[in-house]
């Protein structure tokens, strides 16, 4: 009779043991793009940071398909440019610097040449990301055809005109973050 209150008291251990094992031990979370995630004990890149492309020694893979890039542009903008192309550009950098790549998207509004660019970061492993905290070069037209950001040591620092007409002119503004993809 004296093993039954230890047996009883073993099994009763032995079921909560079970019971704790059993439980999930992963966690449910939903990033901001409202799609659930699982952590099981690895770190993945920040949940604001959006994944935009990967390279390879012979292709570069957008990630995030170039219509839906197209689309938040379109939104970043704000003000009815329409936005039909987009690409991702090496920046032109010093033999010892780090390759730096923006996102560049580019169209018309009322006739004239917009773009932005978005400077991505690295992730590792070839895969770039863009940071909500990420700059934005916003390139505005006044009576070019087509205007050009210019590089200097991976950064952009002015624009071009593709005419040198009298007149003619690039506008370049720079603002401190981004709302590419951020929730509305």
């Amino acid at each position: 009779m004296r093993f039954l209150p230890r047996l009883l008291g073993l099994g009763l251990l032995s079921l909560l043991v079970l019971l704790v094992m059993s439980c999930e031990t992963t966690k449910q979370t939903t990033t901001e793009f409202g799609s659930p995630n699982r952590i099981k004990g690895e770190v993945i890149a920040k949940p604001e940071s959006r994944q935009i492309v990967h390279f390879t020694d012979s292709t570069t893979e957008y990630t995030t398909p170039r219509s839906e890039l197209a689309t938040a542009f379109i939104k970043e903008f704000g003000d009815g440019t329409v936005v039909d192309k987009v690409q991702v550009r090496k920046a032109p950098v010093g033999a010892d610097q780090p390759v730096s790549y923006f996102l560049i998207g580019m169209g018309l509004r009322n006739g004239m040449f917009r773009a932005m660019a978005l400077p991505l970061t690295a992730g590792g492993d070839n895969t770039y990301y863009l940071r909500p905290g990420a700059e934005r070069y916003i390139l505005t037209s006044l009576g070019c055809t087509s205007c050009f950001f210019n590089f200097e040591n991976g950064r952009i620092v002015s624009t071009s005109c593709s005419e040198n007409s009298g007149g003619s002119r690039c506008d370049l503004k720079v603002e401190v973050a981004n709302s590419l993809f951020a929730a509305r």
